[in-house]
């Protein structure tokens, strides 16, 4: 039951990411698995995971306006 709750938290993750961002489900699956890598999955909080993915990639696109 729990590997389920952490499957379907997974692929929620990916699809709000996906339509938040705007980019594809491809390029948001790599997005987190690239965040998952540096952790351990068992402790992960999928909603705190998803608000950190959504800040970096802010902050990274005011730097990058910034820089024009």
């Amino acid at each position: 039951m729990k590997k389920k709750t952490k499957e379907s938290s997974y692929f929620t993750i990916i699809n709000d990411l996906s339509k938040d961002i705007g980019i594809s489900k491809e390029e948001t699956k790599s997005l987190v698995d690239v965040a998952l890598s540096a952790s351990n999955p068992r402790d992960v909080n999928y909603e705190q995971l998803k608000q950190e993915i959504t800040t970096f990639l802010v902050i990274n696109i005011f730097f990058l306006i910034s820089k024009l």
